[in-house]
């Protein structure tokens, strides 16, 4: 049980990294002009939901669950951007103006 406990720990300290990556990739998506502003904003908001959650499983692991069942929308922008990218793409015509 100790190993499982420090594993989960080390997940937990692993969760700041990953929603630090967030922020930069949230604003090169709302600075883009071909992906929509409201999936940068989405990853932003997905980036602060993981730091949120990090700290309060390191500092009160008692309520990690109860604050990641309220921040589990805000954990769905790393989906959110995946299946546009998948399903819409980006807007070519934006693209290629932008290079010129």
């Amino acid at each position: 049980m100790l190993f499982l406990r420090l594993h989960h720990q080390g997940v937990v300290a692993n969760e700041i990294f990953w929603g630090l990556w967030l922020f930069p990739f949230g604003m090169l998506v709302f600075r883009s002009g071909f992906l929509p502003r409201f999936l940068g904003v989405w990853l932003i908001i997905n980036g602060l939901a993981y730091l949120i959650i990090s700290a309060t499983g390191l500092l009160w692991p008692q309520y990690e669950q109860t604050v990641w069942n309220v921040a589990f929308p805000a954990m769905l922008g790393e989906i959110a951007i995946v299946l546009w990218l998948l399903i819409k793409g980006a807007n070519v015509d934006a693209l290629s103006a932008a290079a010129t």
